[in-house]
């Protein structure tokens, strides 16, 4: 429950504190894991006053909205976490450089994905729904538009000259966000608005994915990105930029494109030449569909169990 507290900061932070000391000094958990700032911090002040034995974080993107304060007291505490989990190598690198911790301390286990979602034809009509037609090539771009890192502006400033090359182009941009009016006003001061359509929050991302030509990224920093595995779960091409753990994904002109952040005419570039090119779109759907095979869920969880059971000394 939320602390009754004034909403501001320490007093929040305090008594959020004084409530989970209280919480783990009654429980004793075995393993404490901690995801985010404040979170990581909590964890950190128990595990210094022995309210928790074992601790472990996890570390789901490069920082970009960490600053010096931050990572001063990352830094300083870095003895305290007996495992840093990192979603990709690029954001352990990353974690080692920053916060000074040990190699052998921070560990990489990338995201992973449910792989058995049915196929199950439930995109019938949608391109009517968004007011396309069936003829019309689909590039899409699934984000939370409201994190200026994922450079919605750069994929919008993008579409008129994708669709000057591929008149038949449409593009759709899916994700939540409370600054949906000023992506709209953005869209309509680049030009592309005519050819756009912007849903908003959806449930039904996997819909959307069955429509697209092509899958677009367009972030100037990034962690695993979940967008580009649910593309390849779909089997649509990606066009991303290098950052991150993008190159980690993408496997640039196997499985899709690979191109600088900001880089207006590298990314036009690329989408445009996949999209006149069916063949070479085939056949990077097929190598994604293979290789999304080594990020299961399951998978996944099992080097998380591992890790447990190493921290807690249980052989099997």
């Amino acid at each position: 429950p939320t602390p009754s507290a004034p909403p501001v900061y320490p007093l929040r932070q305090i008594a959020r504190y004084r409530q989970l000391s209280r919480l783990f000094s009654a429980s004793t958990p075995d393993i404490l894991h901690t995801y985010f700032f404040w979170s990581i911090l909590y964890g950190r002040m128990l595990k210094a006053r022995g309210v928790v034995r074992r601790l472990v974080e996890n570390r789901e993107d490069l920082g970009f909205n960490w600053g010096p304060h931050e990572y001063a007291l990352l830094a300083a505490t870095r003895h305290l976490p007996d495992r840093v989990i990192c979603v990709c190598e690029a954001v352990r690198q990353v974690v080692i450089e920053r916060e000074g911790l040990s190699p052998t301390v921070a560990v990489t286990i990338r995201n992973g994905l449910n792989l058995d979602t049915a196929d199950d034809g439930t995109e019938a009509g949608l391109k009517e729904e968004l007011g396309f037609d069936s003829g019309h090539r689909i590039v899409g771009m699934v984000a939370n538009y409201e994190r200026p890192v994922k450079g919605v502006s750069h994929f919008l400033a993008a579409i008129p000259d994708i669709v000057s090359a591929v008149p038949e182009t449409r593009f759709v941009l899916v994700g939540g966000g409370r600054t949906l009016d000023k992506v709209e006003r953005e869209a309509k001061r680049l030009g592309a608005a005519p050819f756009l359509m912007i849903t908003g929050f959806r449930t039904d991302v996997d819909r959307f994915y069955r429509i697209m030509n092509l899958s677009v990224l367009t972030s100037l920093s990034e962690g695993l990105s979940l967008t580009i595995l649910e593309s390849m779960r779909h089997g649509v091409p990606v066009v991303a930029t290098q950052v991150g753990g993008n190159p980690e994904l993408v496997q640039d002109g196997v499985t899709g494109y690979l191109v600088p952040p900001r880089d207006r005419a590298a990314f036009v570039d690329r989408c445009v030449r996949l999209l006149k090119d069916n063949a070479a779109r085939s056949a990077m759907s097929a190598m994604a569909k293979r290789k999304i095979r080594s990020f299961a869920i399951d998978k996944v969880a099992c080097r998380y169990g591992e890790l447990y059971r190493d921290l807690l000394g249980i052989v099997d």
